[in-house]
């Protein structure tokens, strides 16, 4: 009887905590956040892109032929004419083959002379003529080859410019193609800055935007110029994975060496590279999705919270430019994102604006 009395005595207990407890699960606690309100739309946004200054058209200069370098005629960082010899090989084979090929063919022009005339009295036959004829071809197409051999001994400058690298000296061998010295263009200025994919890809070369002429300031020089657009790769850097963009501009007074670097002011908006209906929040406000580039936001209504979902269209050290998905006077959830859920109740211990 005793045993009974303490096993029913013993489930007893058992209910009335289980109540308990269930009771104390039922009470939810307060969840307190801060919030930002969201402010006016970006309306301009500049960016300083760090750059370098690079040879303009820079062409490696290299001979059609293999040989032994008789001269170069010039060093680095000296001026050249278009048309200029800046480097020679040894020739004496290549005149001596000039000289042989030049007196076959003279041969070949009096022998052709004289079978005309003789053909005109019927002295020779047709075929006779033919051939002083196809003799006479072949000598000039020697001669005009051996012509060309020579002057592919020397190497001339197919523009104006300046020198910027000489690898070879007098008395090496070089192989065909193989590059002697490097010119490029020293009436303009290039410069090469880096820019990540995401800005690349806002980028449209046959847009009006491209108009616009960034302002470049130049280490040692106080003023700024105007830059062009040139042009970007399209894959990236193997190394720093960015892609890399050209700006141009006509060489200053005093010049501007390759080397020099530069930092170029970028007014995004006039550049078509980002949006002027975007906002500007802080990215702890963001709350990524299990897509890739999906991104929500916490929106408070009263006392309650609601995700929506938006989209990004630029981070920058200020934040992140939300391009849609809020509005101007928006209240966003800015702390304990992971602890929220559609429709839950949030007390606001702060409020940033």
């Amino acid at each position: 009887m005793k045993r009974s009395l303490f096993t029913i005595s013993a489930i007893a207990l058992a209910v009335l905590t289980g109540c308990k407890n269930e009771n104390q699960a039922v009470v939810e606690q307060p969840l307190f956040v801060s919030t930002i309100s969201v402010d006016a739309p970006v309306q301009s946004q500049y960016r300083a892109f760090k750059g370098i200054v690079v040879p303009a058209e820079q062409t490696p200069m290299a001979f059609r032929r293999a040989g032994e370098i008789q001269h170069v005629l010039v060093k680095a960082g000296d001026v050249v004419k278009q048309g200029q010899m800046i480097a020679k090989l040894d020739d004496s084979k290549e005149k001596q083959a000039v000289n042989d090929a030049e007196a076959q063919y003279t041969l070949a022009i009096r022998q052709l002379k004289r079978g005309e005339d003789l053909h005109a009295r019927q002295m020779i036959s047709k075929a006779e003529l033919d051939e002083l004829t196809a003799n006479k071809e072949l000598a000039e197409a020697n001669f005009y080859n051996a012509t060309n051999q020579l002057n592919y001994t020397r190497l001339f400058a197919p523009f104006a410019g300046k020198v910027s690298d000489v690898f070879k000296e007098r008395f090496e061998r070089v192989a065909v193609g193989e590059p002697v010295l490097n010119l490029y263009q020293n009436d303009l200025v290039y410069v090469r800055i880096e820019l990540s994919d995401n800005v690349l890809a806002m980028v449209d070369p046959n847009s009006d935007n491209m108009s616009y002429k960034p302002r470049a300031t130049f280490s040692g020089i106080n003023d700024t110029f105007a830059l062009d657009y040139l042009e970007h790769t399209s894959e990236p850097n193997s190394e720093t994975q960015t892609y890399e963009m050209y700006l141009t501009m006509p060489q200053p007074e005093p010049e501007i060496l390759p080397g020099t670097s530069v930092s170029v002011l970028v007014d995004m908006v006039k550049a078509g590279i980002t949006s002027i209906d975007g906002y500007s929040i802080p990215v702890t406000a963001l709350q990524a999705g299990s897509e890739e580039n999906e991104f929500f936001v916490w929106k408070r209504e009263g006392d309650v919270v609601t995700r929506v979902p938006v989209m990004i269209s630029q981070v920058n050290g200020n934040g992140a430019i939300v391009s849609s998905g809020v509005k101007q006077g928006d209240v966003l959830i800015n702390s304990n994102l992971r602890k929220l859920r559609e429709g839950k109740h949030v007390d606001v211990v702060e409020n940033k604006q």
